[in-house]
């Protein structure tokens, strides 16, 4: 396997040099897209020692949110003679060792056919694993963007990831129009990749009910609501609206209320994202404020 990688910076905090370098052995290549309007944080993302040819910076000064720098990655690791892409957001870390025990784990898959390849994750607000890790090869509805590898070939067969999403829902919608060609989303159960969820600050009680506000910014709430209208009429089985709606709209609004700040914000995104998506809306929102 010759994999080049792709990490993609948004405001990366001082930690994310020692992430990258939890992966970057593995690689052949990191592309670091740098989505901070303005630029300029990838130099400092970048674990000191490594070779200068190992890292390719790229961005436009501007936030071009999530499927654009992945098409970006795809094209670049074909022109690098790459076989596969691997993908990461800044906030992921693998334990030592881990990377190149799911680099080797993966190649032993693929002798079964292809697949998109997930790690599982370790979600590090809530201190739990997403799926068991039993050291089973469980098939998925979809992988998230970090740690996932997607072999090229795949490329050609089902295209490139949806630009017009933004950021939300683009690694599921990619997953769900694989598996409609036939190709499966497998979680790698034994594998963790530490992972940061959201912008979760603190746990409070509600009804006598322990919950997690997951305080997503403005933006970010709006693109979950209206994403999600856009992900049901694509793949109506795959996304029920109803449960959708429960969590990342209802919920959200009573959470927004009670605990969160931002609150005149987040609303105005909330009802945004459910107008817009209710007239089929894509690409970036309009009242983004970057």
């Amino acid at each position: 396997m010759k994999i080049l990688g792709i990490v993609i910076l948004y405001h990366p905090d001082d930690a994310a040099a020692g992430r990258i370098a939890s992966y970057l052995p593995v690689l052949e290549k990191l592309l670091i897209w740098d989505n901070t309007p303005g630029g300029g944080q990838a130099a400092r993302c970048i674990p000191p020692g490594t070779p200068r040819e190992k890292c390719i910076v790229c961005g436009t000064g501007a936030n071009e949110g999530i499927g654009r720098p992945l098409n970006e990655a795809v094209r670049r690791a074909a022109a690098e003679g790459c076989t596969h892409l691997m993908t990461f957001d800044q906030d992921s870390r693998f334990l030592p060792g881990e990377a190149r025990r799911y680099v080797d784990r993966v190649a032993e898959l693929e002798a079964g056919g292809e697949a998109v390849f997930s790690t599982n994750y370790l979600l590090e607000s809530q201190g739990t694993a997403l799926y068991p890790a039993d050291g089973s090869v469980r098939e998925v509805p979809s992988c998230m963007t970090s740690g996932s590898i997607y072999p090229l070939s795949l490329f050609r067969r089902v295209g490139l990831f949806r630009e017009d999403f933004f950021i939300w829902g683009v690694d599921m919608e990619f997953s769900y129009r694989a598996r409609r060609a036939g190709v499966p989303s497998l979680c790698i159960s034994d594998v963790l990749l530490q992972h940061g969820f959201g912008a979760q600050r603190r746990r409070r009680r509600l009804l006598g009910r322990e919950v997690f506000p997951n305080e997503y910014a403005p933006a970010r709430t709006y693109y979950n609501v209206r994403n999600g209208f856009l992900l049901h009429r694509l793949f109506p089985a795959e996304l029920p609206l109803g449960p959708h709606l429960k969590y990342h709209l209802f919920k959200r609004f009573v959470f927004v209320l009670l605990y969160e700040r931002q609150k005149a914000a987040k609303c105005r995104a909330l009802l945004c994202g459910l107008l817009d998506g209710l007239r089929g809306r894509a690409g970036k929102w309009r009242r983004q404020r970057d």
